[in-house]
């Protein structure tokens, strides 16, 4: 950091600066954790640490409410919609007399506006892709803003029964568009980062505090309580924690897991694991070349050795001794209770698969191996690995495993988790270069194409199975592993890997290339009005992403939050929503 604030909150109690801060008693202190956030536009961010600052100062046509003592999605700045019978057309109303945070008038066409330059090819946003359920996509999208009538009219290539989901989600939260760069350096600045939500910025620190006071001109500010909120941007839980239990900060969802013990003793009811509909995986990029020294492996069979990296960890293990947070161990991507539209629990549901079923199961051959870990130990015997010792004897060292780089984030458990990922390669002999980033130098390195290997969690944006599949489409900024994408900044691939994203070795027999082995199928899922094809294609799709090795599901989220017992009416949702609309500090 440039700025140890993170350090100096451990302090605060001999500078005295932080408590002065919590004195105020109507202003809410926060910790999100993953530092300053990459992005404050909210076409341009997808982390999820992000778009809970983003919420603050910026709202949609739809968005999280407290509906009848439950919070659920409900309208924002619209007063509600209709969908046509074909389910091809929405009209948003939307309320009267809104304004902009600096008091001008909002106008339907700003959402117009704001739409289309989300969604064009020139912003490059990494969500953008999620407009093309609209038509005209990228171009010019099928919107018609009626200003006399404050109506919205949206035409959709195919019915999107998770659209009022999206209308909720910050890349469709309008901004000024005629005021916003494209590098989203606007929402970096008080004066210009002008918008809808409950709060207004009033000071930007890079990795210091993002602050926010009480927007007068948010729709419903009368019922807004808190005179503001500061965001404080720092990854080091130690220090985030001092200033938790110093009483400088209100909430934090940044926790080391070695701490709940002693925080459920010390502090009774205050730390919560929330649900929350996510995956946290290990991602492997395509382009790196896992063959043995002295060796060529093909793209598939390189498939094959990731998928045994992955299979090496005992999920059982890691979410009882190191997580600690209720979690549960993956067998898939999709998180449980995620749905196809069909079922509302695909893990549960009949036909998709399972993975690492054996993950804590002693193997017969040697009950100091797991199942799992036996049969990754065969597949990389399979593929030509050297290795000295035997499985009976519980010495197996594979000797000529190419090192792997990798990256991670200092945020809640990462660093536990990566520790116990690399320990357990390492008993096997297959070394793993640790390099510790802060959030938003990762995301630029992940988005580059420059990371080997890294950590890497995805919450619900919606519920949905599609929400799951597009982050590995061609198209997709967030598809990190660089599957159906160029090699971008990445210099160390072989003339065997120079190509893997790119060319033919991908789906069920290994020929294909990643558009037409999963983004066709994706296309289908997203377009198709016959549920029993979208079960179908869901199945499928995610066997070809599994098969590749290059996304290693660890498990199933929970969201651990340490709150005050004073802050009351805070939302917190499965998506990893945490809103700060409504809340009282008593």
């Amino acid at each position: 950091m440039k700025k140890l604030f993170a350090l100096a909150l451990a302090l605060c109690l001999v500078i005295g600066l932080v408590p002065v801060q919590a004195a105020q008693s109507n202003v809410a202190n926060v910790f999100f954790g993953g530092g300053t956030p990459k992005s404050g536009d909210p076409a341009l961010n997808s982390a999820s640490s992000g778009s809970n600052v983003i919420k603050l100062s910026h709202a949609g046509l739809y968005g999280f409410q407290w509906v009848d003592g439950k919070a659920a999605i409900a309208p924002e700045l619209a007063t509600g919609h209709t969908v046509s019978e074909d389910g091809l057309t929405y009209v948003f109303t939307l309320r009267e007399g809104l304004k902009w945070s600096d008091g001008s008038d909002f106008m339907v066409q700003d959402i117009v506006d704001s739409w289309n330059r989300a969604a064009s090819e020139a912003l490059g946003a990494d969500y953008g892709f999620l407009y093309n359920i609209i038509e005209g996509y990228p171009d010019k999208l099928n919107l018609v803003a009626d200003e006399a009538a404050r109506t919205l009219t949206v035409k959709l290539v195919a019915p999107a029964p998770y659209f009022i989901d999206l209308a909720a989600f910050p890349p469709f939260y309008p901004v000024k568009a005629a005021a916003a760069d494209a590098e989203g350096v606007w929402a970096t600045n008080p004066e210009t980062n002008i918008g809808m939500g409950p709060f207004r910025m009033t000071a930007y620190q890079v990795d210091d505090v993002i602050s926010f006071v009480k927007n007068e001109h948010y729709w419903n500010a009368e019922n807004v309580k808190l005179d503001g909120v500061n965001c404080y941007l720092a990854e080091d839980n130690a220090a985030i924690l001092a200033a938790y239990e110093s009483g400088a900060a209100h909430f934090t969802n940044s926790i080391d897991p070695v701490e709940f013990d002693r925080l459920n003793a010390t502090y009774p009811g205050e730390l919560t694991f929330e649900d929350m509909m996510g995956t946290w995986y290990v991602l492997f990029n395509v382009y790196k070349d896992m063959s043995p020294a002295g060796k060529s492996l093909s793209v598939q069979e390189q498939s094959k050795a990731r998928f045994a990296l992955g299979q090496m960890i005992n999920r059982e293990e890691l979410v009882k001794y190191v997580t600690k947070g209720g979690q549960a161990p993956a067998t898939g991507f999709y998180p449980k209770g995620l749905s196809d539209g069909t079922n509302p629990d695909v893990r549960s549901a009949e036909g998709y698969g399972a993975w690492y079923v054996d993950t804590n199961v002693p193997s017969e051959e040697n009950p100091a191996y797991t199942k799992d870990q036996v049969a990754a130990i065969k597949t990389l015997m399979e593929l030509g690995y050297a290795y000295e010792g035997t499985i009976e004897a519980g010495d197996i060292k594979f000797t000529d495993f190419p090192a792997v780089e990798f990256a991670f984030n200092n945020s809640g458990a990462n660093a536990a988790i990566i520790q116990y990922v690399q320990e357990t390669w390492n008993r096997v002999g297959i070394q793993a270069v640790i390099n510790q980033e802060a959030w938003s130098t990762l995301q630029t390195k992940l988005k580059d194409g420059d990371a080997e290997a890294a950590r890497m969690g995805w919450v619900a944006d919606f519920n949905d199975t599609l929400n799951f599949l597009e982050i590995f489409i061609s198209a997709s900024g967030n598809n990190y592993p660089r599957l159906g994408r160029s090699i971008g900044s990445y210099t160390r691939a072989s003339e065997v890997s120079k190509d893997a994203g790119m060319g033919a070795y991908w789906g069920p027999e290994g020929d294909k290339t990643w558009a037409d082995a999963y983004d066709a199928l994706v296309t289908e899922i997203k377009t198709t009005a016959d549920p029993a094809v979208r079960v179908k294609d869901s199945i499928l799709a995610e066997n070809i992403l599994m098969a590749t090795g290059s996304v290693a599901p660890m498990y199933f989220y929970t969201n651990p939050c340490l709150k005050k017992p004073n802050v009351e009416g805070l939302i917190i949702m499965p998506t990893g929503d945490v809103i700060w609309n409504y809340v009282t500090l008593k």
